[in-house]
Protein backbone atom coordinates (compact mmCIF):
# COMPACT_ATOMS: atom_id res chain seq x y z
CA UNK A 1 0.00 0.00 0.00
CA UNK A 2 2.68 2.27 1.05
CA UNK A 3 4.65 1.65 -2.75
CA UNK A 4 1.10 2.38 -4.29
CA UNK A 5 1.05 5.39 -2.52
CA UNK A 6 3.97 6.40 -3.03
CA UNK A 7 3.66 5.82 -6.83
CA UNK A 8 0.31 7.65 -6.79
CA UNK A 9 1.93 11.25 -5.56
CA UNK A 10 4.93 11.00 -8.38
CA UNK A 11 1.53 11.12 -10.78
CA UNK A 12 0.65 14.03 -9.80
CA UNK A 13 2.26 17.09 -10.87
CA UNK A 14 3.73 20.18 -9.49
CA UNK A 15 2.23 19.33 -5.96
CA UNK A 16 3.13 22.31 -4.06
CA UNK A 17 -0.01 22.79 -2.38
CA UNK A 18 1.98 22.29 1.64
CA UNK A 19 5.48 22.54 0.22
CA UNK A 20 6.79 20.66 3.69
CA UNK A 21 4.43 17.92 3.38
CA UNK A 22 5.66 14.57 1.87
CA UNK A 23 3.92 13.35 -0.98
CA UNK A 24 2.53 9.92 0.81
CA UNK A 25 0.96 11.89 3.60
CA UNK A 26 -0.67 14.29 1.50
CA UNK A 27 -2.11 11.77 -0.96
CA UNK A 28 -3.20 9.53 1.85
CA UNK A 29 -4.84 12.69 3.19
CA UNK A 30 -6.41 13.36 0.33
CA UNK A 31 -7.76 10.12 -0.85
CA UNK A 32 -9.95 9.87 2.44
CA UNK A 33 -10.20 13.43 2.78
CA UNK A 34 -12.26 14.33 -0.18
CA UNK A 35 -16.62 14.72 -0.39
CA UNK A 36 -16.98 12.19 -3.35
CA UNK A 37 -15.49 8.61 -3.72
CA UNK A 38 -14.74 8.41 -7.21
CA UNK A 39 -12.23 9.98 -9.17
CA UNK A 40 -9.85 9.19 -11.85
CA UNK A 41 -5.88 9.96 -12.29
CA UNK A 42 -6.02 12.64 -15.34
CA UNK A 43 -2.38 12.79 -15.66
CA UNK A 44 -1.44 12.47 -19.32
CA UNK A 45 1.46 10.79 -18.79
CA UNK A 46 0.34 7.88 -16.30
CA UNK A 47 1.51 4.91 -16.95
CA UNK A 48 -0.09 3.08 -13.76
CA UNK A 49 -1.88 -0.24 -14.19
CA UNK A 50 -5.84 0.20 -13.26
CA UNK A 51 -5.86 -0.12 -9.70
CA UNK A 52 -2.73 2.21 -9.17
CA UNK A 53 -4.58 5.07 -11.46
CA UNK A 54 -6.99 5.11 -9.07
CA UNK A 55 -9.77 4.21 -11.85
CA UNK A 56 -13.35 3.82 -10.61
CA UNK A 57 -13.82 3.04 -7.01
CA UNK A 58 -15.86 0.41 -5.53
CA UNK A 59 -17.87 2.29 -2.92
CA UNK A 60 -21.24 1.44 -4.68
CA UNK A 61 -21.69 -1.31 -2.83
CA UNK A 62 -21.84 0.72 0.46
CA UNK A 63 -23.51 3.46 -0.70
CA UNK A 64 -25.72 2.10 -3.20
CA UNK A 65 -25.79 3.48 -7.12
CA UNK A 66 -28.11 6.66 -6.09
CA UNK A 67 -24.89 8.40 -4.24
CA UNK A 68 -22.78 8.35 -7.83
CA UNK A 69 -25.92 9.40 -9.74
CA UNK A 70 -24.18 12.10 -11.34
CA UNK A 71 -21.09 10.97 -12.30
CA UNK A 72 -20.29 13.99 -14.68
CA UNK A 73 -20.01 15.96 -11.76
CA UNK A 74 -18.23 14.09 -9.60
CA UNK A 75 -15.75 14.19 -12.29
CA UNK A 76 -15.40 17.44 -12.34
CA UNK A 77 -14.58 18.05 -8.88
CA UNK A 78 -12.29 15.40 -8.60
CA UNK A 79 -10.29 17.41 -11.72
CA UNK A 80 -10.48 20.34 -9.79
CA UNK A 81 -9.48 18.81 -6.84
CA UNK A 82 -6.21 17.95 -8.50
CA UNK A 83 -5.73 21.80 -8.98
CA UNK A 84 -3.21 22.45 -6.32
CA UNK A 85 -1.08 24.38 -8.24
CA UNK A 86 0.51 27.80 -9.30
CA UNK A 87 1.80 30.29 -6.65
CA UNK A 88 -1.96 31.02 -5.49
CA UNK A 89 -2.51 27.45 -3.77
CA UNK A 90 -1.53 28.61 -0.18
CA UNK A 91 -2.78 27.44 2.55
CA UNK A 92 -4.02 29.91 5.40
CA UNK A 93 -6.28 27.15 7.78
CA UNK A 94 -9.08 27.52 6.18
CA UNK A 95 -10.33 26.55 2.60
CA UNK A 96 -9.86 29.23 0.00
CA UNK A 97 -10.90 29.75 -3.64
CA UNK A 98 -7.54 28.56 -4.51
CA UNK A 99 -7.24 25.81 -2.56
CA UNK A 100 -10.53 24.36 -2.81
CA UNK A 101 -12.09 25.21 -6.23
CA UNK A 102 -14.33 22.26 -6.15
CA UNK A 103 -15.78 23.99 -2.40
CA UNK A 104 -15.40 27.73 -3.45
CA UNK A 105 -16.09 30.34 -6.01
CA UNK A 106 -13.59 33.35 -6.37
CA UNK A 107 -14.26 36.11 -4.25
CA UNK A 108 -15.76 33.82 -1.55
CA UNK A 109 -14.40 34.10 2.02
CA UNK A 110 -16.61 30.84 2.95
CA UNK A 111 -18.71 28.45 0.14
CA UNK A 112 -21.04 30.96 -1.07
CA UNK A 113 -20.50 34.26 0.77
CA UNK A 114 -18.34 36.72 -0.77
CA UNK A 115 -15.69 39.14 0.68
CA UNK A 116 -18.65 41.89 -0.02
CA UNK A 117 -21.39 39.85 1.88
CA UNK A 118 -19.11 39.77 4.59
CA UNK A 119 -17.84 43.40 4.56
CA UNK A 120 -21.39 44.55 3.97
CA UNK A 121 -22.71 42.51 7.01
CA UNK A 122 -19.88 44.74 9.29
CA UNK A 123 -21.06 47.73 8.38
CA UNK A 124 -24.64 47.10 8.82
CA UNK A 125 -23.40 46.51 12.34
CA UNK A 126 -22.07 49.48 12.64
CA UNK A 127 -25.00 51.30 10.92
CA UNK A 128 -27.48 49.87 13.32
CA UNK A 129 -25.33 50.88 16.31
CA UNK A 130 -25.33 53.94 15.47
CA UNK A 131 -29.34 54.02 15.73
CA UNK A 132 -29.37 53.04 18.78
CA UNK A 133 -29.84 55.52 21.71
CA UNK A 134 -26.34 55.67 22.79
CA UNK A 135 -25.39 55.43 19.10
CA UNK A 136 -27.66 58.84 18.52
CA UNK A 137 -25.72 60.68 21.38
CA UNK A 138 -22.35 59.24 20.66
CA UNK A 139 -20.19 59.35 17.45
CA UNK A 140 -17.26 57.04 18.23
CA UNK A 141 -18.06 53.09 18.58
CA UNK A 142 -15.53 50.51 19.25
CA UNK A 143 -17.14 46.72 18.72
CA UNK A 144 -14.83 43.70 20.22
CA UNK A 145 -15.78 40.12 19.14
CA UNK A 146 -13.75 37.31 20.45
CA UNK A 147 -13.68 34.09 18.46
CA UNK A 148 -13.86 30.71 20.34
CA UNK A 149 -11.08 28.96 21.79
CA UNK A 150 -9.82 25.42 20.91
CA UNK A 151 -11.45 23.37 23.68
CA UNK A 152 -10.39 19.91 24.42
CA UNK A 153 -12.02 16.80 25.93
CA UNK A 154 -8.24 15.61 27.99
CA UNK A 155 -4.83 16.19 27.71
CA UNK A 156 -3.94 16.75 24.13
CA UNK A 157 -7.02 15.68 22.71
CA UNK A 158 -9.05 18.55 21.28
CA UNK A 159 -12.51 18.63 20.74
CA UNK A 160 -13.68 19.51 17.03
CA UNK A 161 -13.56 23.36 16.76
CA UNK A 162 -16.55 25.58 15.75
CA UNK A 163 -16.31 29.03 15.63
CA UNK A 164 -18.16 31.48 17.81
CA UNK A 165 -21.35 32.48 15.26
CA UNK A 166 -21.50 35.68 15.65
CA UNK A 167 -17.67 36.21 14.97
CA UNK A 168 -18.30 33.66 12.06
CA UNK A 169 -21.01 35.55 11.06
CA UNK A 170 -18.97 39.14 10.56
CA UNK A 171 -15.84 38.01 9.36
CA UNK A 172 -15.85 34.63 7.57
CA UNK A 173 -12.64 33.25 9.78
CA UNK A 174 -12.71 29.92 11.21
CA UNK A 175 -9.96 29.73 13.50
CA UNK A 176 -9.54 29.78 17.07
CA UNK A 177 -7.84 32.65 19.02
CA UNK A 178 -8.89 35.89 16.91
CA UNK A 179 -10.88 39.18 18.01
CA UNK A 180 -12.76 41.32 15.73
CA UNK A 181 -12.69 44.79 16.44
CA UNK A 182 -14.77 47.03 13.73
CA UNK A 183 -15.31 50.80 14.69
CA UNK A 184 -16.64 53.65 12.16
CA UNK A 185 -15.81 52.10 8.37
CA UNK A 186 -12.86 50.49 9.72
CA UNK A 187 -12.10 46.82 10.86
CA UNK A 188 -9.17 44.97 12.20
CA UNK A 189 -8.76 41.10 12.88
CA UNK A 190 -6.10 40.17 15.77
CA UNK A 191 -5.17 36.31 15.00
CA UNK A 192 -2.66 33.84 16.69
CA UNK A 193 0.55 33.99 14.77
CA UNK A 194 1.50 32.97 12.08
CA UNK A 195 -0.57 35.87 10.80
CA UNK A 196 -1.67 34.39 7.50
CA UNK A 197 -5.45 35.82 6.98
CA UNK A 198 -6.40 39.14 5.88
CA UNK A 199 -9.87 40.54 6.01
CA UNK A 200 -8.80 42.88 2.68
CA UNK A 201 -11.56 44.07 0.91
CA UNK A 202 -12.56 46.05 -2.27
CA UNK A 203 -11.99 49.79 -2.48
CA UNK A 204 -13.81 51.41 0.53
CA UNK A 205 -13.19 48.95 3.00
CA UNK A 206 -10.13 49.00 5.12
CA UNK A 207 -8.91 45.45 6.46
CA UNK A 208 -5.89 44.61 8.29
CA UNK A 209 -4.60 41.74 10.58
CA UNK A 210 -2.40 41.87 13.75
CA UNK A 211 -0.87 38.99 16.01
CA UNK A 212 -3.22 38.50 18.88
CA UNK A 213 -0.14 39.23 20.83
CA UNK A 214 -0.36 42.63 19.86
CA UNK A 215 -4.50 42.71 20.97
CA UNK A 216 -3.49 44.73 24.06
CA UNK A 217 -1.17 47.39 23.00
CA UNK A 218 -2.96 48.58 20.15
CA UNK A 219 -6.62 48.60 21.86
CA UNK A 220 -4.87 51.26 23.88
CA UNK A 221 -2.48 52.89 21.10
CA UNK A 222 -5.49 53.28 18.51
CA UNK A 223 -8.10 53.72 21.33
CA UNK A 224 -7.52 55.08 23.98
CA UNK A 225 -8.23 58.66 25.50
CA UNK A 226 -11.00 58.80 22.43
CA UNK A 227 -14.22 58.57 24.61
CA UNK A 228 -15.34 55.65 22.79
CA UNK A 229 -18.60 53.56 23.40
CA UNK A 230 -17.76 49.72 23.75
CA UNK A 231 -19.87 47.35 22.32
CA UNK A 232 -18.38 43.89 24.03
CA UNK A 233 -20.39 40.97 25.77
CA UNK A 234 -18.12 41.13 29.28
CA UNK A 235 -20.98 38.71 31.00
CA UNK A 236 -20.35 36.03 28.45
CA UNK A 237 -17.02 36.02 27.53
CA UNK A 238 -16.80 33.14 24.91
CA UNK A 239 -13.15 32.98 24.98
CA UNK A 240 -11.30 33.07 28.52
CA UNK A 241 -7.96 33.84 27.81
CA UNK A 242 -8.62 36.86 25.35
CA UNK A 243 -11.52 38.14 27.80
CA UNK A 244 -9.08 38.61 30.49
CA UNK A 245 -6.65 40.77 28.11
CA UNK A 246 -9.83 43.21 27.09
CA UNK A 247 -10.52 43.19 31.08
CA UNK A 248 -7.11 44.65 31.61
CA UNK A 249 -7.19 47.20 29.28
CA UNK A 250 -11.25 47.78 29.80
CA UNK A 251 -10.96 47.68 33.78
CA UNK A 252 -7.27 47.90 34.71
CA UNK A 253 -5.79 50.06 32.77
CA UNK A 254 -5.37 53.87 33.71
CA UNK A 255 -4.51 54.76 29.71
CA UNK A 256 -8.06 53.19 28.40
CA UNK A 257 -10.99 55.40 28.88
CA UNK A 258 -14.97 54.90 27.47
CA UNK A 259 -17.82 56.81 27.45
CA UNK A 260 -20.25 53.42 27.87
CA UNK A 261 -19.70 49.64 27.89
CA UNK A 262 -22.53 48.43 26.20
CA UNK A 263 -24.19 44.89 25.56
CA UNK A 264 -23.34 44.12 21.91
CA UNK A 265 -25.25 40.02 21.37
CA UNK A 266 -28.84 41.64 20.46
CA UNK A 267 -28.18 43.47 17.75
CA UNK A 268 -25.98 41.02 15.95
CA UNK A 269 -28.68 38.47 16.77
CA UNK A 270 -31.80 41.25 15.15
CA UNK A 271 -28.89 40.91 11.90
CA UNK A 272 -29.24 37.40 11.78
CA UNK A 273 -32.44 36.96 11.77
CA UNK A 274 -33.37 38.05 8.11
CA UNK A 275 -31.56 35.53 5.67
CA UNK A 276 -30.21 37.10 2.98
CA UNK A 277 -30.56 35.21 -0.69
CA UNK A 278 -27.32 33.41 -0.44
CA UNK A 279 -28.14 31.99 3.60
CA UNK A 280 -31.43 30.89 2.07
CA UNK A 281 -29.75 29.23 -0.70
CA UNK A 282 -27.29 27.31 2.05
CA UNK A 283 -30.58 26.85 4.33
CA UNK A 284 -32.56 25.38 1.44
CA UNK A 285 -28.96 22.71 0.78
CA UNK A 286 -28.19 21.79 4.32
CA UNK A 287 -31.96 20.83 4.26
CA UNK A 288 -32.69 18.80 1.12
CA UNK A 289 -29.28 16.77 2.09
CA UNK A 290 -30.65 15.60 5.79
CA UNK A 291 -34.04 15.12 4.27
CA UNK A 292 -32.37 12.73 1.91
CA UNK A 293 -30.27 11.31 5.03
CA UNK A 294 -33.17 10.90 6.76
CA UNK A 295 -35.30 9.16 3.95
CA UNK A 296 -32.02 6.51 3.52
CA UNK A 297 -32.25 6.02 7.45
CA UNK A 298 -36.05 4.76 7.39
CA UNK A 299 -35.61 2.27 4.29
CA UNK A 300 -32.41 1.29 6.14
CA UNK A 301 -34.67 0.39 9.10
CA UNK A 302 -35.40 -2.59 10.68
CA UNK A 303 -36.45 -4.41 13.94
CA UNK A 304 -32.88 -6.08 15.87
CA UNK A 305 -30.57 -2.93 14.57
CA UNK A 306 -29.80 -0.52 17.69
CA UNK A 307 -30.64 2.82 17.67
CA UNK A 308 -26.71 3.87 16.98
CA UNK A 309 -26.91 2.00 13.82
CA UNK A 310 -29.45 4.98 12.42
CA UNK A 311 -27.33 7.64 13.81
CA UNK A 312 -24.19 6.21 11.68
CA UNK A 313 -26.03 5.67 8.48
CA UNK A 314 -27.65 9.00 9.25
CA UNK A 315 -24.25 10.42 9.84
CA UNK A 316 -22.51 9.10 6.98
CA UNK A 317 -25.06 10.23 4.59
CA UNK A 318 -24.92 13.69 5.88
CA UNK A 319 -21.78 13.63 5.02
CA UNK A 320 -21.01 12.23 1.78
CA UNK A 321 -23.97 15.21 1.06
CA UNK A 322 -21.48 17.73 1.32
CA UNK A 323 -22.12 18.63 4.99
CA UNK A 324 -19.44 19.26 7.54
CA UNK A 325 -20.72 17.91 10.53
CA UNK A 326 -24.08 17.24 11.94
CA UNK A 327 -25.96 20.34 13.47
CA UNK A 328 -26.16 18.51 16.76
CA UNK A 329 -26.22 15.07 18.70
CA UNK A 330 -29.18 13.23 17.12
CA UNK A 331 -32.40 11.71 18.73
CA UNK A 332 -32.78 8.11 17.98
CA UNK A 333 -35.44 7.08 19.63
CA UNK A 334 -37.37 3.99 19.74
CA UNK A 335 -40.19 2.96 21.76
CA UNK A 336 -40.78 4.90 25.01
CA UNK A 337 -37.45 6.41 24.81
CA UNK A 338 -39.32 9.06 22.09
CA UNK A 339 -41.03 10.18 25.53
CA UNK A 340 -37.80 11.70 26.81
CA UNK A 341 -37.08 14.83 25.30
CA UNK A 342 -33.24 14.98 23.67
CA UNK A 343 -32.99 11.62 24.76
CA UNK A 344 -29.19 11.15 22.93
CA UNK A 345 -28.18 7.64 24.33
CA UNK A 346 -29.10 6.12 21.22
CA UNK A 347 -28.33 2.35 22.66
CA UNK A 348 -31.42 0.48 22.51
CA UNK A 349 -32.37 -1.89 20.29
CA UNK A 350 -35.26 -1.43 17.76
CA UNK A 351 -38.11 -3.66 18.43
CA UNK A 352 -40.88 -4.81 15.75
CA UNK A 353 -44.63 -2.71 16.59
CA UNK A 354 -42.25 0.20 18.23
CA UNK A 355 -41.94 3.28 16.51
CA UNK A 356 -38.80 5.38 16.01
CA UNK A 357 -38.13 8.87 16.11
CA UNK A 358 -35.43 10.47 14.96
CA UNK A 359 -34.65 14.60 15.19
CA UNK A 360 -31.22 15.25 13.64
CA UNK A 361 -29.52 17.76 11.81
CA UNK A 362 -26.57 18.59 9.80
CA UNK A 363 -24.49 21.93 9.41
CA UNK A 364 -23.95 22.76 5.68
CA UNK A 365 -21.18 25.47 5.12
CA UNK A 366 -22.20 26.92 8.66
CA UNK A 367 -25.80 26.88 8.32
CA UNK A 368 -28.11 24.10 10.16
CA UNK A 369 -31.27 22.25 9.50
CA UNK A 370 -33.30 20.44 12.12
CA UNK A 371 -35.90 17.33 10.71
CA UNK A 372 -38.24 15.31 13.17
CA UNK A 373 -40.15 12.40 11.83
CA UNK A 374 -41.23 9.24 13.75
CA UNK A 375 -41.81 5.90 11.48
CA UNK A 376 -42.56 2.18 12.54
CA UNK A 377 -39.79 -0.21 13.11
CA UNK A 378 -41.57 -2.99 11.33
CA UNK A 379 -42.60 -0.61 8.04
CA UNK A 380 -46.29 -0.70 8.82
CA UNK A 381 -48.16 1.75 12.32
CA UNK A 382 -50.27 -0.14 14.49
CA UNK A 383 -53.69 1.22 14.61
CA UNK A 384 -53.40 3.51 18.38
CA UNK A 385 -49.83 4.35 16.58
CA UNK A 386 -51.64 5.67 13.28
CA UNK A 387 -54.82 6.82 15.21
CA UNK A 388 -52.11 9.36 17.56
CA UNK A 389 -49.94 9.79 14.18
CA UNK A 390 -52.69 11.53 11.85
CA UNK A 391 -53.89 13.82 15.19
CA UNK A 392 -49.95 15.10 15.05
CA UNK A 393 -49.63 15.25 11.26
CA UNK A 394 -53.26 17.39 10.98
CA UNK A 395 -51.76 19.90 13.60
CA UNK A 396 -48.39 20.48 11.70
CA UNK A 397 -49.99 20.46 8.74
CA UNK A 398 -52.38 23.19 10.31
CA UNK A 399 -49.60 25.02 12.06
CA UNK A 400 -47.72 24.95 8.61
CA UNK A 401 -50.63 27.00 6.67
CA UNK A 402 -50.63 29.85 10.02
CA UNK A 403 -46.89 30.77 9.33
CA UNK A 404 -47.87 33.70 7.88
CA UNK A 405 -45.49 37.54 8.31
CA UNK A 406 -46.72 39.41 11.24
CA UNK A 407 -47.54 36.50 13.15
CA UNK A 408 -44.80 35.76 16.09
CA UNK A 409 -43.87 32.15 16.69
CA UNK A 410 -45.88 32.69 20.44
CA UNK A 411 -49.07 32.89 18.30
CA UNK A 412 -48.37 29.47 16.43
CA UNK A 413 -47.65 27.71 19.66
CA UNK A 414 -50.67 29.30 21.55
CA UNK A 415 -52.81 28.07 18.22
CA UNK A 416 -51.07 24.66 18.42
CA UNK A 417 -51.97 24.05 21.83
CA UNK A 418 -55.87 24.51 20.75
CA UNK A 419 -55.47 22.66 17.85
CA UNK A 420 -53.72 19.68 19.14
CA UNK A 421 -56.57 20.32 22.77
CA UNK A 422 -58.84 19.72 20.25
CA UNK A 423 -57.74 16.19 19.03
CA UNK A 424 -57.33 15.17 22.41
CA UNK A 425 -60.33 15.78 23.38
CA UNK A 426 -61.27 13.21 20.56
CA UNK A 427 -59.77 10.87 21.58
CA UNK A 428 -60.65 11.15 25.31
CA UNK A 429 -57.39 11.83 26.30
CA UNK A 430 -58.42 15.65 27.70
CA UNK A 431 -62.23 16.36 29.18
CA UNK A 432 -64.49 18.63 27.55
CA UNK A 433 -66.05 22.09 28.15
CA UNK A 434 -62.71 23.40 29.53
CA UNK A 435 -61.79 27.07 29.20
CA UNK A 436 -58.92 28.06 26.50
CA UNK A 437 -56.50 28.44 29.50
CA UNK A 438 -57.16 25.38 30.41
CA UNK A 439 -57.32 23.59 27.63
CA UNK A 440 -53.54 24.99 26.50
CA UNK A 441 -52.51 23.82 30.39
CA UNK A 442 -54.01 20.16 29.86
CA UNK A 443 -52.69 19.83 26.63
CA UNK A 444 -49.47 20.93 27.10
CA UNK A 445 -48.69 17.74 29.67
CA UNK A 446 -49.03 15.98 26.47
CA UNK A 447 -46.48 18.53 24.24
CA UNK A 448 -44.51 20.40 26.86
CA UNK A 449 -42.24 22.09 24.28
CA UNK A 450 -42.66 24.79 21.96
CA UNK A 451 -44.01 24.34 19.04
CA UNK A 452 -40.90 26.00 17.37
CA UNK A 453 -37.43 28.40 17.37
CA UNK A 454 -35.43 30.73 14.94
CA UNK A 455 -33.45 28.23 12.59
CA UNK A 456 -29.55 29.48 10.68
CA UNK A 457 -26.28 29.19 11.68
CA UNK A 458 -27.42 27.46 15.02
CA UNK A 459 -30.13 24.99 15.31
CA UNK A 460 -31.64 27.16 17.62
CA UNK A 461 -30.56 30.71 16.14
CA UNK A 462 -30.60 34.05 17.36
CA UNK A 463 -31.61 33.01 21.24
CA UNK A 464 -31.95 36.64 22.13
CA UNK A 465 -34.53 37.11 20.07
CA UNK A 466 -37.99 37.21 20.99
CA UNK A 467 -40.21 34.41 20.17
CA UNK A 468 -43.29 37.23 20.49
CA UNK A 469 -41.47 38.94 17.62
CA UNK A 470 -43.86 39.11 13.85
CA UNK A 471 -42.45 36.99 11.06
CA UNK A 472 -41.24 38.87 8.82
CA UNK A 473 -39.92 37.51 4.82
CA UNK A 474 -36.06 36.34 5.06
CA UNK A 475 -36.68 34.53 8.72
CA UNK A 476 -36.73 30.72 9.01
CA UNK A 477 -38.58 28.32 11.45
CA UNK A 478 -39.09 25.19 12.95
CA UNK A 479 -43.34 23.63 13.44
CA UNK A 480 -42.42 20.67 15.80
CA UNK A 481 -45.96 19.26 17.09
CA UNK A 482 -45.46 16.07 19.16
CA UNK A 483 -47.73 14.30 21.20
CA UNK A 484 -45.34 12.27 24.55
CA UNK A 485 -47.66 9.59 27.00
CA UNK A 486 -45.91 8.01 29.35
CA UNK A 487 -46.16 4.10 29.52
CA UNK A 488 -47.22 4.47 32.90
CA UNK A 489 -50.22 7.41 32.27
CA UNK A 490 -53.28 5.57 33.49
CA UNK A 491 -55.42 8.85 32.71
CA UNK A 492 -55.50 8.01 28.77
CA UNK A 493 -56.61 4.94 27.04
CA UNK A 494 -53.77 1.89 27.61
CA UNK A 495 -53.34 1.04 23.58
CA UNK A 496 -51.54 4.96 23.40
CA UNK A 497 -49.32 4.49 26.35
CA UNK A 498 -45.40 4.75 25.80
CA UNK A 499 -45.79 6.48 22.45
CA UNK A 500 -44.26 9.44 21.23
CA UNK A 501 -44.21 11.25 17.76
CA UNK A 502 -42.82 14.39 16.79
CA UNK A 503 -43.27 15.81 13.58
CA UNK A 504 -40.46 19.20 12.65
CA UNK A 505 -40.26 20.79 9.20
CA UNK A 506 -38.09 23.65 8.49
CA UNK A 507 -39.86 26.56 7.05
CA UNK A 508 -38.80 29.79 5.43
CA UNK A 509 -41.45 32.84 5.45
CA UNK A 510 -42.04 34.69 2.77
CA UNK A 511 -44.19 37.43 1.41
CA UNK A 512 -46.70 34.88 0.48
CA UNK A 513 -47.17 31.00 0.95
CA UNK A 514 -44.50 29.93 3.49
CA UNK A 515 -41.97 27.68 1.48
CA UNK A 516 -41.30 24.09 3.85
CA UNK A 517 -37.22 23.45 3.15
CA UNK A 518 -37.52 19.86 4.35
CA UNK A 519 -40.90 18.66 2.18
CA UNK A 520 -39.25 15.96 0.14
CA UNK A 521 -38.44 14.15 3.59
CA UNK A 522 -41.36 11.57 3.33
CA UNK A 523 -44.25 11.88 6.78
CA UNK A 524 -47.59 11.07 5.51
CA UNK A 525 -48.28 7.53 6.24
CA UNK A 526 -48.89 5.95 2.85
CA UNK A 527 -45.52 7.42 1.19
CA UNK A 528 -43.67 5.64 4.92
CA UNK A 529 -45.34 2.71 4.53
CA UNK A 530 -44.64 2.42 1.05
CA UNK A 531 -41.09 3.65 1.35
CA UNK A 532 -40.38 0.80 4.06
CA UNK A 533 -42.13 -1.79 2.28
CA UNK A 534 -41.12 -1.23 -1.33
CA UNK A 535 -37.81 -0.63 -1.59
CA UNK A 536 -34.47 -3.07 -0.57
CA UNK A 537 -33.17 -2.97 2.95
CA UNK A 538 -29.62 -1.44 3.50
CA UNK A 539 -28.05 -3.84 5.23
CA UNK A 540 -25.00 -3.46 7.73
Amino acid sequence: MAANVKHIAAQIPKLTLFSKTNRRLFVGRFLHGAKFTRWKCRHRNATMSAPQACEESTWSGIAGPETFAKEEKLKSLSEKGLRFVGDKAKTIGQPTPESHPHLMEENEITPGITKKEYRDRRHKLLSVLSKTHFGETHDKHLVVIPSNPTKHMTIDVPYPFRQNTDFLYLTGFQEPDAVLKPWRVSHCLHIRVPCSFNLQTPKGSCGKSYSIKNLAPVLIDRYAGKDFSVWYDSLRPTHPMIHEEISKVLFRSEKFSYKNLLTLGHNVHMLRLIKSEVEIKLLRQSASLTAQAITKVMKSTRPGLEESHLHTILEYECRMGGAERLAYPPVVASGPMANTLHYINNTQVLRNGELVLMDAGSEYHGYASDITRTWPVSGNFSEPQRELYEVVLRVHKKSLQLCQKTVSLDYLHHAMLLLLGEELIGLNMIPKNLTESQLKKATAEFCPHHVGHYLGMDTHDTHMVSRGLGLHPGMVITIEPGIYISADNTKVPERYRGIGIRIEDDVLITEKEPEVLTAECPKEIEDIERLMNNTEIARL
